[in-house]
């Protein structure tokens, strides 16, 4: 099987646990609070989809104008970055099972048009990632890496959702 193979599929069983997800908790809940204050269960769910369309745009920059991403991975402040992140997933409250199920089918729909793109010589392109930027990806990542960061992001934000649901469960007993 090659990279594209593979990585297709694992994009392709994320889609549909992203779905599984999203169809196993009540829009109800989508107000709850996370482990984060600051965001909402719908707040991550949305968040959630828009990882893999990101991931698509600096796989392209990186494949095409890595210099160019790079001198704004050097410039632009994480804390920017951040900042902006959660000014863009903080929809949680104007969400709807249907409207986030829309919202991954093209961030889906645009990773998979990367992928479809990509020639297996460009798996190994990278670029530096600054070392605050985020927990999972830091110091030299490959387009390859970037493609497998899809479930990744899922699985960190699933956990996040599932853990507010799970202590809510307890509580209720």
């Amino acid at each position: 099987m090659t990279i594209k193979q593979h990585v297709q599929q694992e994009m392709e069983q994320t889609r549909v646990r992203f779905l599984a997800l999203l169809n196993s908790i009540p829009e109800s809940d989508y107000s709850l609070p996370t482990d984060n204050p600051a965001w909402t269960v719908g707040d991550v769910l949305y968040h959630t989809t828009l990882g893999p369309r990101a991931l698509a745009f600096e796989i392209w920059m990186i494949i095409h104008f890595r210099g160019l991403f790079q001198f704004g991975m050097n410039v632009f402040p994480t804390k920017l970055f951040d900042r902006v992140n959660a000014r863009f997933a903080q929809h949680g409250d104007r969400v709807s099972r249907q409207s986030l199920t829309e919202a991954y089918g093209k961030s889906h729909a645009a990773i998979r048009s990367r992928l479809r793109r990509t020639r297996e010589a460009d798996f190994s392109k990278s670029a530096t990632y600054p070392a605050d930027f985020s927990s999972e990806l830091k110091g030299e990542v490959t387009v390859e890496r970037l493609f497998r960061h899809v479930k990744e992001h899922f699985e960190a934000h699933a956990l996040q959702v599932e853990k507010k649901r799970v202590g809510r469960n307890e509580n209720h007993l």
